[in-house]
This record gives structure tokens, C-alpha cells and sequence, in this order.
């Protein structure tokens, strides 16, 4: 189970059903074996999180391996028993940050969100958060996306909800998801968005007018988790899936098919991006924020009128 965007899903997929029987010396695969297939199920994280509550609540989650975007979730299976310890291949250099100290998830990319504006509406750059409450044309994705919700409450934690509050009022609006803002950016729906990182990037390589910052006062650099589940029906496939995606090669793949930065530190940035560490990063406390996310929903149905519901 994922929240990746669809594009970057088939494309693992694919990438994962070949077989890798001697990737630079390591034997994920059996010689002998026909390899795995890979069946991958995609939707929002808060949307995957609901499927996965009806799975629980009717036996247990139907999936060996869940891959979100960001860690709250894995803390609160954690805690109900829901996911099996994992480590790591001995050999990935993987920051401790990005790894449960329990050891039962592991980062394998990381995200973060930025500033994006339309070149063609506007030549002059947002440098920082509340450049986005200037803006009459904006949109933020909804707390709905993973990705979202934790740069929301680290924003709130900053800025406080008058920086929504100020949003909202200058004709800011929430939108489904990060595709949505990328898109709406991307066409000249939106001046300015907040937006997943490498969804500018990519939405600039294709040649949109489109050009954004990573905000002065931080934003929220994201390991997105990925976890074997305690009943899992195939758990050795899929601790080969996770050492391969671990691996060296794997990283540098999800960041070939997915512009992100990898989690191991000896695996380069996405071509353009800027290195990791020179990234301002807010704080966030990932296992309190699933008990906040009950009142930011609220507030920002208050502030939009919803939460954006997908179509």
C-alpha cells in the first residue's frame, strides 16, 4: 500500500518484477526463483490510512509492505502491533533520523514541501510562507496528503493559524492533493502553491513556466516510511522488496523514476536539487501529530470549507 503518485508506482512496479539475480554483487532475488511480483495499491495517505482501518477492524491489512508519506501512521500501527521489526541492509549508510529507533520502519526517500509560482503571472519570487497569504490566485494541498498535514502543523506550530487565517482571507484556497497544485501552477490556474518538491522539479523539466524556493524559515524534510506488517503473507518477498529499495542501486532508481532524494547519504541529489543538509528544516513530533490532525481538519474546514476531496 502507497500514497506515491501513480506514474511512479508503475514504473517501480516494473522495475521491481525484473529480476535482480546480481546487482553489483547482491542477491536479492534467488537464482532459481521466478522472482516477484509486485501488486501495488495507491491512494492519499489519509485515504489509505482508512482502508487500512476497515482491514484492521475486519481481521488485519491485507498488504505485506506499506509505504507512505510520512512516519505518524507507522506510530500508531507500531503501537497497536501492526508491524513487523525490519532492518535495514547492514551496509546502508541511512541517517538514524530516518529510522525508527524501535526498528520497525525505514525511509526509503524523503520529502519535503516548497514554494512553487507560475513565471508567467509573476516575476517576482516567494521567499518565505506568509509570501503565500499575498497571493489572490494560491492554493494549498489539503491535509488530506501526508506531506501536507505534517507541514501544516509544523506551520502552525511556527506561525500559528493566523498564517491560514490570512491565507484564507486573501482568496487562498485548499485543493485535493499536491498533483492538484502542481497542476494548477503548472496551467496558470494558481499564481502560487504549496507543493511537493520534486513535483516542482519535475513540473519545470517538462518546460511549465514554473520556478520555486525552499522557504527561508524551513520547511519540513519528510522521511517517507516504508514497513513490513506483522501478518504479512509473503514477509521474505517482501524484506527483499525493502533491501532492494535500501540498496544503493534501488535508491539511486527511486530517485531516477521519482526526482526524490534517496535516504542513504552516499546517494546523490536529484538532478538541480539542492544537497539535503543545506535544507532549513522545521521540527516535527511525528508520534503526537496523529492526535492533531482531529483539530487541524476542523480548522481547516472552518478556514476552506473542506478538506478537498478527491474526485
Amino acid at each position: 500500500y502507497t500514497s506515491m503518485p501513480d506514474d511512479v508506482v508503475d514504473r517501480l512496479e516494473g522495475v521491481v518484477e525484473q529480476r535482480f539475480p546480481d546487482l553489483e554483487g547482491n542477491l536479492w532475488f534467488p537464482a532459481d526463483s521466478e522472482g516477484i511480483t509486485l501488486r501495488i495499491v495507491r491512494a492519499r495517505t489519509a485515504d489509505m490510512e482508512k482502508r487500512i482501518a476497515r482491514e484492521i477492524d475486519a481481521g488485519g491489512i491485507r498488504a505485506d509492505m506499506i509505504w507512505l508519506a510520512e512516519p505518524s501512521p507507522y506510530e500508531t500501527y507500531k503501537e497497536q502491533g501492526l508491524l513487523a521489526r525490519y532492518e535495514p541492509p547492514d551496509d546502508a549508510p541511512i541517517p538514524d533520523r530516518y529510522v525508527d529507533p524501535d526498528g520497525f520502519y525505514v525511509a526509503g526517500r524523503v520529502i519535503s514541501m516548497v514554494l512553487a509560482w507560475n513565471t508567467d503571472m509573476r516575476t517576482t519570487p516567494l521567499n518565505d510562507w506568509p509570501d503565500l497569504a499575498t497571493v489572490e490566485r494560491s492554493a494549498f494541498p489539503a491535509p488530506e496528503s501526508g506531506a501536507s498535514r505534517a507541514t501544516i502543523k509544523a506551520l502552525i506550530d511556527e506561525f500559528g493559524w493566523e498564517l491560514f487565517t490570512a491565507f484564507a482571507n486573501q482568496g487562498g484556497v485548499s485543493v485535493p492533493s499536491n498533483g492538484d497544485a502542481r497542476n494548477g501552477v503548472a496551467d496558470g490556474t494558481f499564481e502560487a502553491v504549496a507543493v511537493l518538491d520534486y513535483m516542482a522539479r519535475e513540473a519545470r523539466a517538462a518546460g511549465a513556466p514554473v520556478n520555486f524556493t525552499y522557504p527561508g524559515s524551513g520547511t519540513v524534510v519528510i522521511p517517507s516510511p516504508i514497513a513490513i506488517t506483522a501478518n504479512a503473507t509473503n514477509p521474505a518477498a517482501a524484506e527483499a522488496v525493502a533491501d532492494f529499495i535500501l540498496s544503493r542501486p534501488g535508491q539511486q532508481i527511486i530517485v531516477e523514476i521519482g526526482n526524490f532524494y534517496a535516504a542513504r547519504s552516499d546517494v546523490a541529489s536529484p538532478a538541480g536539487a539542492p544537497s539535503l543538509g543545506s535544507i532549513t528544516a522545521l521540527s516535527v513530533d511525528w508520534s503526537a501529530l496523529p492526535a492533531s490532525l482531529g483539530e487541524i481538519s476542523d480548522r481547516w474546514i472552518d478556514h476552506f470549507g473542506a478538506l478537498g476531496d478527491a474526485e
